[in-house]
């Protein structure tokens, strides 16, 4: 007959370890929202900054749409 081995049961936790765990983890979590806030605020001013005014008819995007070869 086989018998599965004991398996052992995990030590108790002090409540001093689990609030200090908690505690942590609750700080990693706001640190790594800001770094998510930081993030996008960067992504978006990448996005939208650094443009200025364009000319449509020498900008990259477009343009040749408004062009009149009348002019």
């Amino acid at each position: 007959m086989c018998v599965a081995p004991k398996q052992p049961k995990a030590p108790a936790v002090d409540p001093n370890v689990e609030i200090e765990r908690e505690n942590e983890m609750s700080q990693e979590l706001s640190k790594k929202a800001e770094n998510k806030e930081d993030n996008l605020a960067r992504a978006v001013k990448k996005k939208r900054g650094g443009m200025g005014s364009v000319s449509l008819l020498t900008g990259s995007k477009g343009g040749m749409g408004y062009f009149d070869g009348t002019l």
